[in-house]
This record gives structure tokens, sequence and C-alpha cells, in this order.
């Protein structure tokens, strides 16, 4: 196999008829050439060339050669170009992994707003409870929740915002149960919305502004793997559900869900979204990531600005 950059330096000289002419033509120097030419003729064992001080020659052999070189270096050159335009083009499929629930309050803006915006790209949204390996999974994003990030070498993160979880009921049980619980042991009368897979005993894991710490052991009414369905039966009275606040931001405006127990919460979590490298990301990774930046900071502008205790 014939070093590629050997052919295109013989193919040079042979365009402009001369070593001194191709030299001027590419900045190159004549000595350079002459030797990457030598070089191309003892691999190939052929001479390409005749040259002499006052003489220059391309061979049958060389002629053929040439001819091949041209062809190589447009298909090069073709290629070149469909990187460039892959690299301009936000197009291609995009594979997204997600915790459950976080789609649901940002789907409208996040996804959907990124699909009309780049109509090109082709979307394979993924949810995971558990962290996934992007580089074998074959992941291009991944959304993370945690209260705190495990440094990882491979991974870079971009931190998009807070995620809290408080305590809602519907009205109309806290209508029937005579009114809001004052304390862990009246919530435990209630029945609860838990996420997860197993029916047996939760915990859910709570903090107040002074940094005092409280678990609830409960056995839920209803245990599922969907903060839709969760928060759907809380607002039919189902039960007490332990919700990210964006998802119910909405309905402790208008009532129809009611905050329990407000002056405490779930610890913070940190919405992280992370990929695998910063350098070379093709244009829809890319341009997710921004969009995702920005979505996520208008709407924790707009969390920040509604009244949920």
């Amino acid at each position: 196999m014939q070093d590629l950059n050997d052919l295109q330096l013989f193919a040079l000289v042979v365009r402009h008829g001369g070593f001194a002419a191709a030299e001027r033509a590419s900045g190159e120097a004549k000595s350079k050439l002459s030797k990457r030419v030598a070089r191309l003729e003892a691999s190939y064992g052929a001479r390409l060339i005749e040259r002499s001080t006052r003489s220059f020659r391309v061979t049958d052999i060389g002629r053929d050669v040439y001819r091949q070189c041209e062809a190589i270096i447009e298909r090069l050159e073709a290629t070149d170009a469909i990187v460039a335009r892959a690299r301009d083009e936000v197009s291609g499929c995009l594979r997204i992994s997600s915790p459950p629930g976080l789609m649901q309050y940002y789907n409208s803006h996040l996804l959907l707003g990124f699909m009309a915006r780049y109509p090109d790209v082709r979307v394979q949204l993924l949810i995971h409870e558990r962290h996934v390996d992007l580089i074998n999974e074959k992941i291009d994003v991944a959304f993370r929740i945690t209260s705190h990030f495990d440094q990882d070498q491979s991974l870079i993160k971009r931190d998009l915002g807070v995620r809290q979880r408080i305590l809602v009921a519907g009205a109309q049980l806290v209508e029937k149960a005579g009114g809001l619980p004052q304390s862990f042991e009246q919530l435990a009368s209630l029945p609860t919305l838990s996420m997860g897979e197993w029916l047996d005993r939760d915990r859910w894991e709570f903090e107040d502004n002074a940094g005092n710490q409280r678990t609830f052991v409960h056995v839920p009414r209803l245990c599922c793997g969907d903060y839709s369905t969760l928060h759907s039966a809380a607002i039919a009275g189902m039960g007490v559900a332990f919700l990210p606040i964006h998802l119910c931001a909405n309905e402790l405006r208008t009532g129809q869900l009611l905050r329990l127990l407000p002056q405490w919460r779930a610890p913070s979590s940190i919405v992280h979204l992370v990929f695998t490298s910063g350098k070379g990301l093709l244009p829809p990774v890319r341009a997710f990531i921004d969009h995702s930046v920005a979505v996520f900071a208008e709407a924790n502008r707009r969390l920040s600005m509604m009244p949920v205790a």
C-alpha cells in the first residue's frame, strides 16, 4: 500500500509539468517533491518521470499511475465534502436516555421543540431508571438526576438545574381525611403512591431547612415506574405521592393538588446532561445540548415564580 501523500505529490508534479512549477503552485519545496517521487518510484520499482536539468518527461507507466492518482484524489475530495456537509447540517439520528418523569414536564418545549426546529433529525428516546453506559450502549446524550456526580473522565456534564420532590395529595383525599396532616404520624394514616417496582415497604427520605432529616416508611397502595401514572392517581385522590415539583406545580397553583408537610422535602438533586466528548460532537448532539440548556433555564425561571407551598 502506497503512501497517499506520495501519490498526491507525484500527481501535483505531473499536473504542473515539473518540480519547479509544482513548488511555485503549492509552496512545497522542490527537494521534498523530488524525494517523495523518488521514494514512490523505488516502491514501485519503475521509473515514473524521466528528468534531468533540462528535460521533464512522464513515462508511459507514469501516465497510468497519474490517472489513477487523480481518480483517488477525486474520491478523497468527495469524501471530505461529505464529512464537511455532515458537520454543518443538523441531521441524522440522535439517541437520548432519560429517567422516568423528566420528559413529562419538559416534553413539549424540550423534545418536541427540538424536533420541530430540526426536522431532519431522527430521535430515539430511551427511558431508563438506571445510569446507562453511553459508549457501549451507543447513547449520544443522557439525562441524569443525582445528589452528587461521580467523576468519570470519559464523560462531560452540563448542570441543568435542581430537582426537588415534595409530598402532594388530591384535594378530595385531604377533604376526606378531615384536613391536611400535621405530622408524619398523621401522614401514616393515608394511602401512598410510590415510584418503584415492589408493593412491599418503601422509604421516603426528607430534610427541612435546618438540615434535619427524617425517614418515612410506608406500604404503598400503588407502586409503579411511571411518574405520569402517580401524578394522575394523586390528582384522582388515590393517595399521597412524593413527586418532583416540576410535575405538580400547575396543579398546586390551581388547587387540584395540595402540598403536605411543606416544611419537609426530599434532599435536592441535580439534573445533569452528560455526553462523551466535547470535541468533534456531531451537529445533532451539539444542537440538542444547546437546546436543552436554554429550555431548562427558562423552565427553572418559570418554576421559581410559581407558589407551591
